[in-house]
């Protein structure tokens, strides 16, 4: 029998609160989830809806918020959901950095707009690619990857455990994904366009009279587009890749933070 007395409230909205700190922090880093797009009420009315249905199947230890241990478990909370949705979020920002180096090896780095996912003003070959991931990510169902992994961090690393320092190590090795992910996807582009320069300068070389404003812009947005087209199944491969890559951080992220005993 649940008597509602002042007790039983206070501990249900602690628990509240305890659940919402996670999911909250997640929802403010995670891609897709924080995109300029999604506005706050639609935040706000997803949290709730998720912090509802966990309500009855994970257990909250009675916690006072304002203690130094409840400080501690507030920030380790803040911490978990922050590194779930960070790594996703690193491996599309390896994305935006290829767009940037290939925007910028084909003179189109003045060639800007508003990126919907950031609200930022970018590239428009950095937006291509940036939607390209976005697809990449909902069809191969990344968003549910990353709820049922936010899930599962309850059970595996469950609310009032000591603060890691796994999840530190976590985030720092994660940022790896950006240069690497950005190497192997313009690499193939970014190279080709080095060598067309290097033609183009051979060029001016042999023939000083030769215009390079009128050859050379041209030719490299030119060279570079049909590389882009020529390079797009390999470079959405290479996306696939990266999410899979970002989806077996967090999980081992995850199992590293266990609740110390």
């Amino acid at each position: 029998m649940i008597i509602l007395n002042d007790e039983f409230l206070m501990q249900s909205v602690s628990a509240f609160l305890l659940l919402t700190i996670r999911l909250s922090a997640f929802f403010l880093v995670a891609p897709v989830f924080s995109a300029s797009a999604i506005t706050l009420p639609i935040r706000i009315g997803m949290l709730l809806g998720l912090t509802v249905g966990l309500m009855g199947s994970i257990t909250v230890p009675p916690i006072d918020l304002f203690s130094p241990a409840g400080t501690s478990i507030i920030a380790r909370e803040v911490l978990i959901g922050i590194s779930i949705g960070i790594i996703f979020q690193i491996a599309f920002a390896g994305v935006s950095m290829a767009g940037e180096h290939i925007a910028s090896s084909m003179g189109l780095g003045f060639a800007s707009m508003i990126d919907p996912q950031t609200g930022a003003q970018s590239p428009v070959v950095t937006q291509f690619l940036s939607i390209l991931m976005i697809l990449i990510f909902m069809v191969t169902e990344g968003h549910h990857v990353l709820l049922r992994q936010l899930v599962a961090s309850y059970k595996v690393a469950p609310i009032g455990g000591d603060l890691d320092s796994a999840l530190f190590i976590g985030i720092f090795k994660a940022g790896a994904l950006i240069y690497s992910a950005a190497l192997i996807i313009s690499l193939p582009v970014v190279v080709l366009l080095f060598l067309v320069n290097m033609l183009i300068g051979f060029m001016t070389r042999v023939a000083p009279q030769m215009n390079i404003f009128s050859i050379g812009f041209p030719l490299t947005i030119l060279v570079g587009f049909t590389m882009l087209l020529i390079s797009l199944p390999s470079m959405a491969n290479a996306m696939s890749g990266l999410l899979q890559t970002a989806s077996s951080m967090v999980q081992d992220l995850v199992l590293e933070t266990k609740a110390l005993p």
